[in-house]
C-alpha cells in the first residue's frame, strides 16, 4: 500500500518534523507512507488514488473503523490512498471526506494525528498492540 499525505502547509515546528519523521519510520514495515507539501494540489494527485480529503465537514471515525476503511481499500485492490489537508484550495471530487475533530487544531499538530491514526490502523489490521 502507498500513502500519500499532501498539504499546502510546510512544517513549522521541530517536534512535528521529528514525530512525523518517527511515525514514517514506524509505518515502513506496513506500508510505503509520503509526505507532499506544495501550493499545487491538484498536480500532486494522482487518478489512481483514493482520495480522502481531510474536512471540517467530513465523517468522524473511529481507530477501527479507519482501520477498516484501509484494509478494505487493499482488499478491493486500491493500492494507492492520497490524504488531502488543504483549506485554501477546493478539492471537490474526494472519493471520501474524514473529519479529525470538532476542534480547531494548528496544521502541524493535524498531520502528526494522522500519521498517528495511520499508524494506529495498521496496528489493528495486523491485530498487533499499539503500545509498546
Amino acid at each position: 500500500m502507498r500513502i500519500k499525505i499532501i498539504t499546502s502547509e510546510r512544517i513549522k515546528n521541530k517536534f512535528a518534523g521529528e514525530a512525523i519523521k518517527e511515525y514514517t519510520k514506524r509505518l515502513t514495515r506496513y506500508c510505503k507512507v509520503k509526505l507532499s507539501a506544495t501550493n499545487n494540489i491538484a498536480k500532486e494527485i494522482k487518478g489512481n488514488t483514493y482520495l480522502i480529503k481531510i474536512s471540517s465537514n467530513g465523517k468522524m471515525l473511529t481507530s477501527e473503523e479507519l482501520a477498516e476503511k484501509i484494509s478494505s481499500l487493499g482488499v478491493r485492490g486500491n493500492s494507492h490512498i492520497t490524504f488531502v489537508y488543504d483549506n485554501e484550495h477546493h478539492i471537490e471530487d474526494a472519493d471520501f471526506n474524514l473529519k479529525i475533530s470538532d476542534m480547531d487544531i494548528a496544521s502541524d499538530l493535524l498531520l502528526i494525528i494522522l500519521y498517528e491514526q495511520i499508524y494506529r490502523a495498521y496496528r489493528i489490521i495486523n491485530n498487533e498492540p499499539y503500545h509498546k
